[in-house]
């Protein structure tokens, strides 16, 4: 066979497997050289959201459900703590709503009354646990308008688990809460989470009506870093109101005050830091 002639078989050859090689790649991978969308961060949870003003306003905290549908819609009930609740006055139920896109850019809307709302920028953590680089602005002829400063958040974990904590409603009583919370996954019409008891055991509350105690469901309730407790003693008379915030997004420790209503122990109450392993 001449020379010429094998080169060109081998030739022939090399492009024929190159072929199949390319074929079999596209069929693997795809062809054109496209790559997956990526992903839309998500924001599903309890949340505190941080607007902290360049002007007078000062500090709020926005807390509360959002959800996220997988084109990157985002609704929510928020709620304010700040001198902006006294802006948006009724209701206190705020529609959150807004957009993120595929590079984790969150703008969204939170509606007051009178026409206020609060414009924010941030972005949004791929696992959809974090709002940083954050900006706001107020718009509306209340004091909202004209407002804007800086934005940061977080989502909550939910406050499940086996919590204990002393407090002294007097100087002579010492009372010991442990209680067994569950949180519920699906928050309810206000945008706040339910919170309930499997076991509540109460230490040196006797005295005060709670020998034993059980938690009021529709009274408790937590949204963002705030935890909301109604505790109805042993006596069927005393009602304790427990109050806590969370030190961060991991609400392994709640600083808070308690404080008796009604029954022997009305109006007494204390500081109690309830903590969970």
């Amino acid at each position: 066979m001449p020379e010429t002639s094998k080169y060109f078989e081998r030739f022939v050859l090399r492009r024929v497997i190159s072929g199949l090689i390319t074929i079999l790649c596209c069929l693997i991978i795809g062809c054109g050289g496209s790559t997956p969308p990526r992903p839309i961060p998500a924001l599903n949870g309890n949340f505190s959201i941080s607007a902290t003003s360049a002007g007078t306003s000062g500090l709020n905290t926005f807390a509360g459900a959002i959800q996220t549908d997988s084109t990157g819609r985002v609704t929510g009930t928020l709620h304010v703590q700040g001198s902006l609740l006294f802006c948006f006055g009724v209701p206190f139920d705020l529609p959150f709503t807004g957009t993120i896109d595929a590079t984790g850019h969150l703008n969204a809307t939170i509606a007051g009354s009178n026409n206020q709302a609060i414009t924010l920028n941030a972005t949004v953590s791929p696992d959809g646990a974090l709002l940083s680089n954050g900006d706001y602005s107020g718009s509306g002829a209340g004091c909202a308008g004209g407002d804007h400063g800086t934005v940061s958040g977080f989502q909550v974990q939910a406050f499940t688990g086996t919590y204990s904590g002393t407090f002294s409603p007097s100087a002579s009583t010492n009372i010991t809460l442990t209680i067994d919370l569950r949180q519920s996954t699906v928050p309810d019409s206000h945008g706040m989470f339910p919170l309930s008891a499997s076991t509540i055991t109460v230490t040196g509350g006797t005295a005060c009506g709670f020998s034993s105690a059980t938690l009021s469901p529709p009274a408790s309730v937590a949204s963002g870093k705030d935890m909301e407790l109604v505790l109805v003693g042993s006596d069927q008379l005393s009602i304790m109101f427990l109050f806590g915030e969370t030190t961060d997004g991991t609400t392994n420790l709640v600083r808070g005050q308690a404080l008796i209503d009604t029954g022997p122990c009305g109006g007494q109450g204390g500081l109690i830091n309830l903590s969970r392993p």
